[in-house]
């Protein structure tokens, strides 16, 4: 369900919207009547009944209302956003990822939900709501659903390097020293480093990839370099898959099913996969807390729902951000779905309390109290696909061994701040 739009911020820029001024406070006030458009991204025709439900409830709370509902795929998203965005034609609200948002929120093309929603803000994860919080904008959007990882493993890998009956690691240090055993004792990788989540490693180790204003890269760092540079020596010693990072990235799902790692940190519903794609592996799978649950800088990735300071029924939008992502609603969506709620509320629910004997159950429980006990940490919205990408071709040749991971990481810094840069014209 979630989805990161590659180079949104460069499509809005490119459009003319790059210099636009942040727009002045609006008024929601006002009755909830009329009708509005509501937009989602590729929950359809999965979640239909779920959101015709919810729809008619709305309307029937508020008689004399009308949602029009429209769901797209989430790879036209950027563009579409973008188009609407020129052209004045955005829905009344719009379900969209962080990076999507980003730029509107940025340049105040959307209503600042810590102004017209403040009264329900202490309801959400902190770190939820502050994932929607660009520039001067406290909240571009009412925060819906979440997504954060769990740690995976492989038992009988383990058991075989010795390591069967030792507490899962509780950071970056202890996964790549027991990386190395493993492979050392079984000839098998101890995890496999990757694109999509290189900058979510480096995010758990402490290193806040962009400044608090989003127009420079932050990634040469002391414990970027100490970072990579174990890898390196981890890649030279055979603890990460030989293939993943010089040729072609495979999906760290498909080694982790092949049984060539013994770690992999990702979301719970890649469970589903990874039974579906290897049962016998499945059934040496364990699950524990994420790498960044000690030092409370576990990722989490959020969408929300924003609405357009230019909406033609603002009353009636903001009434249903809010009654979408209301407790009960978002405890509903969990319910039929792999993804997190983002109120405090409705992750205090016993659904996310049980987990014993089931590897779904207890990976839900285990984000489930991340989320809700502070362990998360916000993931930049200017870090989004193009970002990931421009970052991982900088230094897969440091943990090649080809170059110094100091002279990578300035080269990946030098770049990636020349694309947020761009990024505000």
């Amino acid at each position: 369900m979630t989805a990161v739009a590659a180079g949104t911020a460069l499509l809005l820029t490119g459009c003319g919207l790059g210099g636009a001024p942040a727009t002045a406070p609006v008024d929601t006030g006002g009755k909830v009547e009329g009708t509005i458009t509501f937009q989602t991204m590729q929950l359809s025709p999965t979640f239909d009944d779920y959101l015709n439900a919810t729809i008619d409830a709305f309307e029937a709370k508020y008689p004399g209302t009308t949602v029009k509902w429209t769901d797209i795929p989430s790879n036209a998203a950027a563009r579409k956003v973008s188009a609407d965005a020129i052209a004045g034609t955005l829905p009344d609200v719009m379900d969209l990822d962080t990076g999507t948002l980003a730029p509107l929120g940025r340049k105040g093309l959307t209503v600042d939900m810590a102004t017209a929603a403040g009264d329900v803000k202490d309801s959400y994860v902190a770190t939820a709501w502050q994932s929607f919080a660009f520039g001067g904008t406290g909240a571009a959007a009412l925060p819906w659903y979440l997504n954060t990882p769990v740690l995976i493993s492989n038992k009988a890998v383990l058991g075989k390097a010795g390591l069967g009956s030792s507490p899962d690691p509780t950071g970056y240090d202890e996964l790549l020293t027991r990386s190395a055993q493993i492979a050392k004792a079984t000839g098998v990788a101890g995890f496999q480093p990757t694109e999509t989540g290189f900058a979510n490693s480096l995010l758990t180790v402490g290193v806040p990839l962009v400044d608090e204003t989003a127009t420079k890269a932050v990634v040469n760092t002391p414990e970027a370099v100490a970072f990579v540079t174990k890898l390196a020596e981890l890649y030279r010693s055979g603890g990460i898959p030989k293939d993943s990072v010089s040729a072609k990235e495979r999906s760290e799902i498909e080694t982790f099913s092949e049984g060539k790692t013994a770690y992999l940190e990702s979301g719970g519903s890649r469970l589903k996969i990874i039974k579906e794609n290897s049962p016998a592996v499945f059934g040496s799978v364990a699950v524990g807390k994420p790498l960044g649950d000690a030092a409370k800088r576990t990722w989490v990735v959020a969408h929300g729902l924003a609405v357009p300071t230019k909406s033609g029924n603002l009353p009636t939008a903001v009434a249903f951000a809010k009654f979408l992502t209301s407790a009960e609603n978002q405890l509903a969506l969990a319910k039929v779905s792999s993804v997190f709620p983002s109120t405090t509320a409705s992750l205090n629910d016993p659904f996310f309390a049980v987990g014993d004997g089931d590897l779904t159950a207890a990976a839900r429980r285990i984000a489930a109290t991340g989320l809700r006990d502070g362990r998360t940490t916000v993931k930049p919205p200017a870090a989004d696909a193009e970002y990931g990408a421009t970052l991982w071709s900088a230094v897969q040749p440091a943990i090649l061994g080809d170059v110094a991971p100091a002279q990578a990481l300035g080269d990946a810094e030098a770049k990636l701040t020349k694309i947020l840069q761009e990024r505000q014209k």
